[in-house]
């Protein structure tokens, strides 16, 4: 495997298409132009390519987050009214905070699931 064939393999899996072609794609094109032009590094274009994979993943996050906070909020309630309402089943404040710290992060796996974006198939490298 080339390392742009693996650059759009990751990109598939964790970018929108729209980050893919703005941001992804013309990161790899520069690194064709340099390699062909021989002007800096290998790892240099390599590392440039990377920076773009990384801050388009901070964009698409930026871009969701929103609707993921709110989603997990709503998650959170539900669960967490059963464990508020029976506080005094719990001896101890350190058993109830753990029973609620459980909630909180089981509740974030359906939305986690609930939330994963539908991907596009496969591109292809030009």
């Amino acid at each position: 495997m080339t390392f742009e064939t693996v650059v759009v393999a990751i990109s598939d899996r964790f970018l929108s298409q729209r980050t893919f072609e703005l941001v992804v794609e013309p990161a790899l094109a520069d690194l064709q132009f340099e390699e062909a032009a021989g002007r800096r590094g290998r790892i240099a274009n390599h590392a440039a390519v990377l920076r773009a994979i990384a801050g388009g993943v901070r964009h698409d996050m930026q871009r969701g987050s929103g609707g993921f906070l709110k989603l997990t909020l709503l998650s959170a309630c539900y669960y967490l009214f059963p464990v508020a309402v029976s506080v005094r089943i719990f001896k101890t404040w350190p058993d109830f905070f753990a029973a609620a710290t459980l909630m909180l992060l089981l509740s974030l796996a359906p939305v986690m699931v609930c939330f994963w974006p539908s991907r596009s198939p496969v591109r292809r490298v030009e």
